[in-house]
């Protein structure tokens, strides 16, 4: 029946872990090709892992699921994305914006696919 009255504390600091790990993998990555593609594949690899981990442990629902993953997705592509992405002078501020607006839809769309994925099987009693 899993836990029907048992609200399970996050541990925030396991999820800053895999954020921590997905920072370091995405700004590796960025900086040695220097694509805005490659950074959102390295980062977006980084949650399937996740998604994977949590879809085998069965532990989790859709809203927790898609707050770690965002969580998780967030704190991955930050450090890339101020460090590289924003100096470059190659980009216009159209450019910049497109590219964030673009990087926004695809992440929440993952984060949601993700989730779904990630989220517990309904019991029948």
């Amino acid at each position: 029946m899993g836990n029907l009255f048992l609200r399970e504390k996050e541990n925030w600091f396991a999820w800053s872990v895999w954020g921590i790990v997905g920072a370091i993998v995405t700004f590796f990555v960025t900086v040695t090709t220097q694509a805005p593609q490659f950074m959102v594949l390295s980062a977006i690899g980084t949650l399937v892992l996740l998604t994977w981990w949590m879809q085998s442990t069965k532990r989790f629902e859709f809203g927790r699921a898609f707050k770690i993953c965002f969580y998780v997705l967030l704190l991955s592509c930050l450090p890339a994305f101020f460090l590289i992405i924003v100096p470059s002078d190659q980009l216009n501020r159209f450019d910049l914006i497109v590219q964030v607006a673009s990087f926004a839809f695809v992440s929440l769309l993952v984060c949601l696919v993700c989730s779904w994925i990630a989220r517990r099987p309904k019991q029948y009693y």
